[in-house]
């Protein structure tokens, strides 16, 4: 039994054409180039927008404990002022010093001067006056030296004080000893700054610069926030920095479920201002600031891509019509030839390769015939 070579035409021809190829590989790029393209500049934009939320609450964060030191440091300058006038006033003028004191922007709640002994013997107001504060943080740490104190709800002065907006008095403290010209301590001055002032300064300057800020002791707890429903203790990473007294930055999410990026300022203090030991956290949200510009960039960087890859596939298109359309009707012309069929190949003009084969193939009609 002979065998039978199949013929060009029994065999199956595949579907694929030059010009099928050519387009499926011209869309294969543009497809792999856009998604490169799409990841490569979204993580690009995700560290520029990582670096400039950085930059931005660093420097706000900063910008609110510079301003609210140097707020403090004013009363402090007043304080060492007043300290060191006090040989040439007397008990009247000394409470007249004293009350012009406490009336300093709402700032300063209390002032007044107590005796080596810790009784009061002049204070703003009167309030106190003939009083003991012997056994105050304030008294005791200042007849050592300058000292600044952390916020504390009002014990001696709590029914003199009217309750304000945020409950019951709270205060900071600022003292000072009171030196004469032999060096003897004569007793210590002592300003209650009201916590409520220091509240809405921060509030206000946190507003302005849409940013939350929170004032953290040396035990982490929270001693002023301007955020809504912060808690008093909060445990993460930038509480914990800041207990720390430790600068630090980076993105947390919070008990509420919302992302933020935050910032830790490890001193907040200015001049000669004593440390209150506070460290000031700032933190700002992740979606308002920067996420919604940046998928805008990576969309606008995916349509760049698309309407580049559009101009490609319009270029690829006129690649198939000028050099691949003459191949394909030479071989058609070759088919027809090969079933015996009269047929001439057209003349082309490119590629050189479709050139050689339209005139091998008028050549091989030719010695047919």
């Amino acid at each position: 039994m002979r065998n039978e070579t199949p013929t060009v035409a029994s065999r199956d021809i595949s579907a694929v054409t030059l010009p099928r190829a050519v387009f499926g590989l011209v869309i294969a790029g543009i497809v792999i180039f856009t998604l490169a393209a799409v990841v490569i500049v979204r993580d690009r934009v995700r560290e520029f927008q990582n670096a400039t939320l950085e930059q931005a609450v660093t420097l706000r964060t900063d910008a609110a404990g510079l301003a609210f030191a140097r707020a403090l440091d004013q009363d402090w300058q007043l304080l060492q002022a007043i300290a060191g006038d006090m040989a040439a006033l007397d008990r009247d003028q000394l409470r007249a010093v004293l009350n012009a004191a406490a009336g300093t922007e709402e700032r300063v709640s209390w002032a007044g001067f107590a005796a080596p002994d810790g009784t009061v013997v002049a204070a703003s107001d009167g309030l106190l006056e003939g009083g003991d504060v012997s056994a105050r943080p304030w008294f005791r740490r200042g007849l050592q030296g300058p000292f600044a104190g952390d916020v504390h709800d009002a014990l001696l002065l709590a029914e003199a004080i009217p309750e304000g907006p945020y409950g019951p008095a709270r205060f900071l403290d600022m003292a000072a000893p009171v030196v004469n010209q032999g060096s003897r301590t004569e007793g210590v001055l002592g300003f209650h700054i009201n916590a409520g002032w220091a509240r809405d300064f921060l509030t206000e300057f946190a507003r302005t610069a849409q940013i939350d800020l929170l004032l953290v002791n040396p035990e982490g707890d929270v001693v002023v926030a301007t955020g809504e429903d912060i808690p008093e203790r909060l445990d993460l990473p930038s509480l914990r920095a800041a207990a720390a007294g430790i600068a630090a930055a980076g993105r947390e999410t919070w008990p509420d479920g919302t992302a933020y990026f935050t910032t830790v300022l490890p001193s907040v203090t200015h001049g000669g201002l004593p440390s209150f030991g506070w460290r000031l956290v700032g933190r700002m949200e992740i979606q308002g600031f920067a996420l919604t510009p940046g998928a805008e960039l990576v969309h606008v960087s995916a349509l760049a891509v698309l309407l580049g890859g559009a101009l490609y596939l319009v270029l690829a298109l006129v690649f198939v019509r000028v050099y691949l359309s003459p191949l394909t009707g030479l071989v058609h012309t070759a088919g027809r030839m090969a079933e015996g069929q009269e047929a001439y190949p057209d003349e082309v003009r490119a590629p050189a390769e479709a050139q050689r084969l339209s005139a091998a193939l008028a050549r091989l009609e030719a010695t047919r015939n």
